[in-house]
């Protein structure tokens, strides 16, 4: 003989194994040492980007050479195009900063 429950229906059963038990919500924790990365990366990134286009802040140099990061990797995976310096990090980096500037470049023909 099978368990039921009811629902917010009171004319409808539920059978107990088609009832579902959803875990408890976990908080959203920020990572630190997974975040602080690609964050100063980005911001490397923007700094030397602006050092070739202009531009200047710190927060700037981070929102640029973060989406300059991502403009970098849509530029390798679409073009299958890439910096080849020898080292991977430096490879990296230079895709960044082409993203970069791009970023920076978009961002003033725009406005």
């Amino acid at each position: 003989m099978s368990r039921t429950r009811k629902t917010a229906k009171p004319d409808k059963v539920v059978p107990d194994d088609k009832v579902e038990i959803l875990p408890p919500s976990r908080k959203l924790t920020l990572d630190w040492a997974r975040l602080l990365p690609p964050v100063a990366f980005g911001t490397a990134a923007g700094f030397i980007a602006s050092l070739v286009v202009g531009g200047g802040g710190f927060l700037r140099h981070a929102v640029v050479g973060l989406l300059g990061m991502l403009v970098g990797q849509g530029i390798v995976r679409v073009t299958g195009w890439r910096a080849s310096t020898g080292y991977r990090f430096l490879d990296s980096m230079a895709m960044a900063v082409i993203g970069a500037i791009l970023v920076v470049l978009l961002a003033r023909f725009i406005a």
